[in-house]
């Protein structure tokens, strides 16, 4: 029987698809134990070996983003919504949810439908643990970017909220949660 070359391009993109996610996983254990420089050089290797997969370059690219401005020295304020967002990602990161939603708020007035920011967001409330408003932030960010929605499949932060109904059906929508 003879092999399909598009099975075997597919099986290959899945198997790289798979080892992408794993170096993801490993690199954001190093940014959690403040591993920076190591954890940027992940993150940027998988933006670079991933050039078909826009959603995990943004991610992998916003992470050493994160970790580049962990290296540098302390700036006064945020003052972009880039620079909301980025700040509100390392206090998520660290466990400080409450002070990361009014940085994501204010990053929404000047980016109100940015997917990145809803997501983030939403994986924050996920962690607190609030289904509506991390399944409400996930809805706007899937209408902004479909690929998330495949993010947030396969996302750790959501697992607090993985078995509600709600969250179900946004990841797996029904004709009528669709």
């Amino acid at each position: 029987m003879a092999t399909n070359k598009n099975d075997t391009n597919e099986s290959t993109h899945n198997e790289r698809y798979e080892k992408a996610l794993l170096d993801l996983s490993s690199a954001l254990e190093l940014l959690h134990s403040q591993e920076y420089a190591q954890a940027r050089e992940v993150f940027l290797g998988i933006a670079a070996a991933n050039s078909d997969e826009p959603t995990l370059i943004d991610r992998a690219r916003t992470y050493a983003l994160i970790c580049e401005q962990q290296l540098a020295p302390p700036q006064d304020s945020p003052e972009t919504a880039d620079d909301f967002y980025y700040r509100a990602v390392l206090l998520a990161n660290d466990g400080d949810y409450d002070d990361a939603l009014p940085l994501f708020e204010r990053a929404l007035v000047d980016q109100p439908d940015s997917p990145k920011v809803l997501f983030a967001r939403a994986s924050t409330w996920a962690l607190k643990g609030n289904a509506d408003a991390a399944v409400a932030d996930l809805r706007r960010a899937i209408s902004g970017d479909p690929k998330v929605r495949f993010q947030a499949a396969n996302d750790p932060d959501f697992e607090p909220i993985r078995e509600e109904p709600a969250f179900i059906d946004i990841i797996e929508p029904t004709p009528s949660g669709s």
